[in-house]
């Protein structure tokens, strides 16, 4: 005391005592997890949003209001019914627990629509005319021609999963289960070093800077994304 701003003699103590073996398994769940949490999301959020731009049918109206009623209910508040049904599918505690809630998103299917209604219908018309069947419209014209509202919606998929604490916290417990956010935290809670009442303010700075890097990579590789995504596609 008092405390310096810049240490004195740096160390890396803290990223050995929280980077034990169990990393290189808890990387590879959240792999797991984000690889397919994205697929998921992606699949869900353009089949929704093409039909809800490209069909007309009767409840269409009631169907798009709840899913803006959806946006508008916070995630959290939704946490115990879904781990009751979660318990009642008997998937608890497995990694499809963790990517199934999140694999439905309204607001990516609320993007995907508002993308997908700025296509020009004349394309799709034409496609039709042709013998292309709905399958092939989506993914062969629809896709490619909305790829950045696709990859948009894959990233904020991806780093909803990586961000997604509270209820990875909630549902994995197997150790061999964590993924890297969960297994740094408690990592970070144990306090075995005989300093029960110190707060390892070190090794929190520690696990906050190893689970920036994968956000900081995504922005510096894919933020042109977060732009274009959000604009509109070509017009007639």
């Amino acid at each position: 005391m008092p405390p310096n701003i810049i240490p004195p003699e740096a160390s890396l103590s803290n990223y050995a005592q929280i980077l034990p073996v169990e990393t290189f398994v808890w990387l590879r769940n959240t792999s797991i997890v984000v690889f397919f949490t994205i697929i998921l999301s992606v699949i869900v959020s353009t089949t929704s949003g093409y039909v809800f731009s490209f069909y007309s049918f009767k409840i269409k109206k009631v169907l798009w209001t709840v899913l803006l009623l959806g946006i508008m209910i916070p995630r959290i508040s939704l946490i115990i019914p879904v781990y009751i049904i979660i318990k009642e599918l008997h998937i608890s505690g497995t990694i499809s627990a963790v990517i199934l809630p999140v694999a439905f998103t309204p607001i990516g299917m609320y993007l995907a629509r508002n993308y997908f209604e700025t296509i020009p219908k004349s394309i799709l018309e034409s496609a039709r005319i042709d013998g292309a069947n709905e399958f092939s419209i989506l993914w062969r014209i629809v896709a490619p021609i909305s790829a950045p509202i696709v990859a948009a919606l894959g990233l904020f998929a991806g780093i909803g999963a990586l961000n997604d604490y509270i209820w990875q916290m909630l549902v994995l417990q197997n150790p061999e289960r964590f993924t890297f956010m969960i297994g740094l935290m408690r990592l970070v809670m144990l306090r075995n070093d005989g300093l029960s009442n110190v707060n390892p303010i070190g090794k929190s700075f520690a696990a906050g800077i190893l689970m920036f890097i994968p956000m900081l990579l995504i922005f510096i590789f894919a933020n042109k994304y977060f732009v274009h995504g959000l604009d509109g596609a070509i017009k007639e």
